[in-house]
């Protein structure tokens, strides 16, 4: 094992070279290596044009806080990078990567997490390129806009016909370097993963690289001896791995050992809260059939969703999200507490695409006339798509969970249903979404069910559009539901009432 400093690292990317790094959020993130390719690039203006493959949007933030000048945010400074491909982005539009990406300093892509990995697997294989139906008629496909997120942006993928289908190919690149995390490496390299919530493509990322001829850089928090861990925690065998830095800090709660599966504990009850997210997160889980395997999206899934069923002792639901924990609690951040086992993210997601799962459940953005569902790229905002496009390719039966208007919303919860005090400046459904991240059509004849879940009514999607099938108590149809939709819906004759259980906390 050859083991250097983070500076010797980074003088080993050279300029033009295309680097693929592991990561999501602040896990699995080789921090410390990005750092130093950066500050090697103010210092010597090298490595300079990178080609940047991004498995997902990694920075140091916590609930859309911080961040700022770490991860890739780093790479953003003008010539460091010609372009980048990545699954996902700041949840700041003032972040550095956000803020290159508005002013055209390097092309942009926003490509389906599950894409990624499994695109970095065909370069891995030696294949020419990864061909998937995954993405037709959303804003990835050629057709529409590719996945191009900036004019800089050229086109790069595009559609060829397998045996009569449809197909979006991304040609292979060359992968000249992978920036990797690892818990610890062994005296001949082997790196472990035994304190980690997930491996987030670290796999995909190095076989990539070396069966490119490239190198594979890592960073670890510690060094042990051969034999130390049990070799079903390595993923990476030392004979791939280049060199490695040793970096001893993890981040915050980055290897808290009751999300990393080293511990399990009692949880502290949920807090009892009683917000229009929760009346939402309530909702879905009123909607689960006993034993439903349950994917969940970001926002009020991920992050309400299991607290209202652990509320209600709701532990026969089995819940899984893109990052590869199955089971236990999810949590912010794609991690969850006393999980059972972590698949690695290449089988989430074929998982996921195949059908896997009974249901997910998943935000949105902006929802339009036909049931489309915008999560990329709406009010100024870029989140990118992340694995929600490979999620609802493949599940049968899709909840999309959000308020049905936002920015300055102040409603009160109650035993009475929902009292609106002030309204939302911003209308969430709209005539037309500004992106299809999900395309209801093709989800509709597919014979997926579809139902849209607010805090003053649940909808269905038809061949028409939307039907409003449940009103919250204390809604007016006209002033609270109607008017705030600019644009048709259709009513059902028999309206039922929302359950108003599900307007106040379990006792």
């Amino acid at each position: 094992m050859k083991l250097i400093d983070a500076k010797a690292a980074a003088s080993m990317v050279r300029d033009n070279a295309t680097i693929a790094i592991s990561g999501g959020g602040y896990r699995v993130e080789p921090e410390s290596l990005i750092e130093a390719v950066s500050d090697r690039y103010v210092a010597e203006n090298s490595p300079s044009d990178l080609t940047v493959i991004a498995v997902a949007m990694v920075e140091r933030a916590r609930g859309g806080k911080g961040g700022k000048d770490t991860g890739l945010n780093r790479l953003a400074k003008p010539g460091l990078m010609k372009r980048i491909f990545v699954s996902s982005f700041s949840r700041s539009s003032e972040h550095e990567l956000n803020v290159g990406i508005r002013e055209n300093h390097f092309a942009t892509y926003n490509f389906p997490m599950g894409s990624i990995v499994q695109w970095l697997r065909a370069i891995a294989s030696g294949r020419p390129g990864l061909a998937t139906p995954v993405g037709l008629g959303t804003f990835v496909d050629p057709a529409v806009e590719g996945g191009r997120v900036n004019d800089a942006a050229t086109p790069y993928s595009r559609i060829v016909d397998v045996d009569g289908h449809k197909m979006i190919y991304y040609p292979s690149l060359r992968i000249d370097v992978a920036l990797v995390k690892a818990s610890a490496a062994d005296e001949r390299g082997n790196l472990y993963f035994d304190r980690e919530a997930f491996n987030h493509g670290v796999l995909d990322v190095a076989f990539a690289a070396h069966n490119s001829g490239g190198i594979v850089l890592a960073e670890v928090n510690r060094i042990v001896k051969a034999g130390e861990i049990h070799p079903r925690m390595a993923l990476i065998p030392g004979a791939i791995v280049t060199a490695v830095v040793v970096q001893p800090e993890p981040w915050e709660d980055e290897q808290d050992p009751v999300i990393t599966g080293a511990t399990r504990e009692e949880l502290a009850p949920p807090v009892p809260r009683n917000l229009p997210r929760d009346v939402i997160a309530r909702t879905a889980v009123s909607l689960l059939a006993e034993g439903d395997m349950v994917n969940l999206g970001a926002g009020i899934p991920m992050y309400d969703v299991p607290e209202a069923a652990r509320m209600i002792g709701r532990d026969d639901i089995y819940f899984t999200v893109e990052q590869g924990p199955m089971g236990g609690w999810p949590k912010v951040g794609g991690a969850s507490r006393n999980l059972e086992l972590v698949l690695e993210q290449q089988e989430v997601f074929h998982f996921y695409e195949g059908g896997g799962p009974d249901v997910s459940i998943l935000s949105f953005g902006q929802v339009d006339q036909y049931g489309n569902v915008n999560v990329s790229r709406f009010s100024g905002m870029l989140p990118g798509c992340g694995g929600f496009i490979n999620i609802v390719h493949g599940i049968k039966t899709l909840m999309f969970c959000g308020t049905l208007t936002t920015g300055g919303l102040e409603e009160e919860i109650s035993t009475d249903g929902v009292t609106v005090k002030t309204e939302g400046r911003i209308q969430r459904f709209v005539e037309n979404v500004e992106q299809v991240t999900f395309n209801a059509r093709q989800a509709f004849a597919a014979g997926k069910s579809v139902t849209y879940l607010t805090e003053r009514g649940i909808f269905a999607l038809t061949e028409t559009g939307l039907h409003l099938t449940h009103i919250a108590p204390g809604i007016d149809l006209e002033k609270h539901i109607l008017s705030q939709i600019p644009f048709k819906i259709t009513v059902a004759e028999n309206l039922k009432l929302m359950d108003k259980s599900l307007f106040e906390p379990a006792a």
